[in-house]
């Protein structure tokens, strides 16, 4: 589909931007660069801009970063967790310290309390707006109920917890880890198991509106609906390990996220001295084991910048089974589970319901937050610049919260749309220097809204300081001549703006239509087959190349890649044919254009190229070596893109191939008999070869079977060989002794002597 919508783009468009191009630029057939798709557009950055998931950019919801100070200066690598109270007042908490910070609704925000733990993972606030914060990795919850006044509230034997969440009662419960136990806590100090499940880590927990508890555990990654009583049914079984988030929209709809093995990290440095390890409680006997301590990057190794997050709650990383990396199921209210998103490049890290019922997730590998909209259609709201989009929370009104790690900053994502957006697109690499056609995009502009488009260019792959200055704003989206310089690369950059209260628009494609510089083709083998070795002719006739139709027009796919459906190469079949020599060469063009052959040869001690063979297509010749005298040959392939481009402005490549023997005389052999003692008979050989060397010789006695010789000498290595046999217990009569030698291209030469035995 998305070929077909480039072919269709390319055939509208290609008119209009060949049109007025200089004619030197029809020498390289021209390439269209074409980005239309959602695949397209979210691989470059927007800034206040949108990817919507019909594959189109728009203005984004606008989003910005809140201040705080205390988090700023202390370089804070991690944030886990994020609570909202009543009033707006946005609570996060972070790693490499276990500190919350306080930010107060439209103000700074500050320090509010320090655990003195190592990293705050979870927190909640209840209807009195008291904040409950849960430390790993001592297990702690802790009671926050003013700037720097908490208590632990509860410690439970467990050295993790994993997730809060609030009952319908106003009652906390805690998941946590190494036993796999979700704690009813009903008031400090006090607590009760409600649910032991069968794993090691219960890591996200969430009451489902109907007075259940849902929870999602790491290992097998099983979802479970536990009732009041703590009895539990699984809903889901994923086939990733962990479920890691959940959310539930006003209609009962539970989404649930689900994340694989992590690739194995390398060993974290132990805690300091200072921060003693927990005691960790034991099973009662016949329990199973308690698994490995879990290393939580930014916790355990003191939270170095350079970690990268791994959510899985698992002790020891294993290679995931299954190819994607995260993966988001809807559980309908009858019980039906289906796949809503999934991903191989991206981690899901947080999950919730927006104010309108989209579920919303936060990834990582860069930051990014996605509104999924449709079984495996999602928007892209916004990319930061960090890299894992850890936490996700709902402000007052139509706000969100999003906390970021790797750096920790916070944003403010609100519903209404920026007035202004910029989007930025990956660069083209065209992989030599090109000159750059015309430059025209499709949009949809509402009266008061704009969109325009400049361009950069620079010779290395990626931009930097070394590329060209954003060009002035292109005028006709009809097509413009592109007025950044010639270069290898290019990248474009659009802004869209709507007036004030007013809609925005929308950029649907953009296409660059460039000319790369004539480069010489490349040849990199040239191997001369054994001694009749062919090609058998193919029984089909192979389609005809578009490059030797007598209009190609642009190509939509420059890339090179073959169009879906193509047809596979049929596997060659070799036949013998005495004589004969085959030529096969490795040849490519940089442009991609067609490719013409001229074959030559030379003999040893001459010093010109001989023709064999003009103008071939295919990177291949076979020639009867019957018509040259025996001897050393060289053969030289030359390539030419004169097929594609003019006579003055075609490019050339040669390349000879090692030496190899020309040889199609057959050995002299000459056999002599003479009478022995006791009847015995001796038989003579000598062998010689004019080029190569002998390879091997044999016998036959009256026609009986061929019986390998060894050379007088021991070796056969040279163009001359002897022979020597003895014959002896022989019936009277006549005799005859028949020598087949083959030398090193397999020609055979024979010889016989006949003699009477008494």
């Amino acid at each position: 589909m998305r070929r077909a919508r480039a072919a269709r783009a390319a055939a509208g468009l290609a008119g209009l931007l060949l049109l007025g191009s200089p004619r030197h630029l029809l020498a390289v057939a021209p390439a269209l660069w074409t980005l239309e798709t959602f695949e397209d557009f979210e691989k470059g950055k927007p800034d206040g801009a949108a990817v919507a998931a019909g594959g189109e950019l728009v203005l984004a919801p606008s989003l910005r970063p809140l201040k705080v100070t205390p988090l700023e200066s202390s370089a804070e690598t991690f944030l886990w967790s994020q609570a909202v109270d009543s009033k707006g007042v946005l609570y996060v908490g972070g790693g490499s310290g276990g500190k919350i910070y306080r930010i107060p609704r439209g103000g700074q925000g500050s320090l509010y309390f320090e655990t003195g733990d190592l990293a705050v993972h979870a927190m909640a606030v209840d209807r009195s707006d008291v904040l409950y914060a849960a430390t790993s990795p001592r297990g702690k919850i802790y009671r926050v109920t003013g700037e720097g006044k908490g208590e632990v509230y509860y410690q439970p034997e467990d050295r993790y917890t994993w997730a809060l969440a609030l009952g319908p009662k106003g009652e906390l419960f805690a998941a946590t880890g190494e036993r796999g136990i979700i704690y009813k806590i009903a008031s400090k100090g006090k607590a009760e198991v409600f649910f032991d499940s069968e794993e090691f880590h219960v890591v996200s927990v969430a009451p489902d509106g109907a007075g259940h508890l849902l929870a999602g555990t790491d290992g097998k990654g099983l979802l479970y609906r536990v009732n009041p009583q703590g009895q539990a049914t699984v809903l889901h079984d994923s086939r990733l390990r962990e479920i890691n988030a959940i959310a539930v929209d006003p209609r009962g709809v539970i989404y649930a996220a689900a994340i694989g093995a992590e690739p194995e990290q390398p060993p974290l440095p132990s805690p300091p001295p200072s921060l003693p390890q927990p005691q960790v409680a034991a099973r009662e006997p016949g329990a199973a084991p308690l698994p490995p301590p879990v290393p939580i990057p930014g916790i355990e190794a003191g939270g170095g910048a350079s970690v990268t997050v791994v959510a899985t709650a698992a002790g020891q990383a294993q290679p995931a089974a299954a190819p994607p990396k995260s993966e988001v199921y809807r559980i309908d209210p009858d019980g039906t589970v289906s796949t809503l998103w999934s991903s191989q490049d991206e981690v899901v890290y947080a999950l919730l319901i927006d104010p309108s019922g989209r579920p919303i997730i936060g990834t990582g590998e860069p930051g990014r937050i996605r509104a999924l909209v449709g079984a495996q259609e999602s928007t892209l709201l916004a990319r930061l610049p960090e890299s894992q989009v850890t936490s996700l929370a709902l402000g007052p009104g139509q706000q969100m919260f999003a906390a970021s790690s790797n750096v920790g900053k916070v944003y403010l994502l609100e519903a209404a749309t920026s007035e202004s957006g910029t989007y930025v697109s990956p660069a083209r690499d065209t992989q030599t220097r090109s000159r750059w056609g015309r430059i025209s995009w499709r949009a949809s502009v509402p009266q008061g809204a704009r969109v325009e488009v400049a361009t950069r260019s620079g010779n290395s792959s990626a931009p930097d300081s070394t590329w060209s200055d954003w060009s002035p704003p292109y005028s006709n989206p009809d097509g413009s001549p592109v007025s950044s310089p010639p270069a290898r690369s290019i990248q474009w950059r659009a802004r869209l703006a709507r007036a004030s209260g007013g809609p925005g628009p929308a950029l649907q494609a953009v296409s660059i239509a460039y000319v790369q510089s004539n480069l010489p083709p490349t040849l990199r083998k040239v191997t001369v087959q054994p001694p009749g070795v062919l090609r058998e002719r193919p029984l089909y006739v192979p389609e005809a190349d578009p490059q030797d139709l007598a209009f190609t027009g642009i190509r939509v796919n420059p890339d090179g890649h073959p169009p879906a459906g193509a047809s596979q190469p049929i596997p060659e079949k070799r036949i013998y044919v005495r004589g004969m020599r085959s030529l096969e060469w490795e040849a490519e063009d940089p442009n991609g254009d067609s490719l013409a052959y001229d074959v030559a040869f030379r003999g040893e001690g001459e010093s010109s190229w001989k023709p064999l063979g003009r103008g071939l297509r295919e990177p291949y010749f076979a020639f009867d070596s019957m018509q040259l005298p025996d001897g050393l040959y060289r053969v030289r392939v030359e390539a030419s893109d004169g097929p594609s481009n003019a006579a003055d402005q075609a490019r050339n490549a040669a390349l000879a191939s090692d030496p190899f023997l020309i040889d199609n005389t057959p050995p002299a052999v000459q056999v002599s008999a003479r009478q022995g003692p006791q009847g015995q008979v001796g038989i003579e050989i000598v062998a010689s070869d004019g080029v190569g060397p002998i390879a091997r010789a044999e016998y036959s006695l009256d026609a009986a079977r061929w019986v390998p010789l060894a050379p007088a000498d021991g070796v056969s290595d040279s163009r001359s060989e002897s022979y020597s046999l003895s014959l002896g217990a022989l019936r009277a009569g006549e005799h005859t002794v028949i020598v087949k030698v083959t030398d090193l291209l397999g020609n055979v030469g024979a010889g016989k002597a006949t003699f009477t035995s008494d």
